[in-house]
């Protein structure tokens, strides 16, 4: 997993634009887990399933 990185500036703006409101602490404070689960996100993305289709079930018992 590759260490993945944003600038303070882009993450700020990103938090400004979903309405979080979050003042420079808050920030500082959440920047190092955002991007801890964006490598994560980054090698779920990367799976290829291939051609088969996904189906979810539920079996009650």
């Amino acid at each position: 997993m590759a260490d993945e990185q944003i600038s303070m500036e882009e993450f700020k703006f990103m938090a400004d634009r979903a309405g979080l409101g979050m003042d420079q602490a808050e920030l500082d404070h959440l920047k190092p887990i955002y991007e801890l689960y964006l490598g994560y996100t980054a090698m779920l993305h990367s799976i290829d399933f291939g051609p088969e289709e996904m189906v979810v079930e539920f079996h009650p018992d």
